[in-house]
This record gives structure tokens, sequence and C-alpha cells, in this order.
């Protein structure tokens, strides 16, 4: 995800806020990202 320019919380216990200021393109750029990243693990 940080390849991705995704930042998430290092710790289990930390969770991913969305806020009014996040649009649906900015959605839309996350979902894609973890695409990207998951298809990354798949292939290793």
């Amino acid at each position: 995800m940080l390849e991705q320019v995704i930042y998430l919380a290092p710790s289990a216990f930390e969770t991913a806020f969305m806020s009014l200021t996040h649009n649906e393109e900015d959605i839309d750029c996350t979902l894609q990202a973890t695409d990207i990243a998951f298809a990354s693990l798949i292939a290793q």
C-alpha cells in the first residue's frame, strides 16, 4: 500500500477513518491501490 501512496496505521488497534473531505475519487484510488497490493501478494 505504501508503494501506492496509501498510508495505513501500523497497529492492529488503530483503524482507518474516512472524513467528509474524502470524495469518490479518493475512495476509488484507495480501492485501486488495494487491488494492486493484493494482486502483488498473490503473485508472490
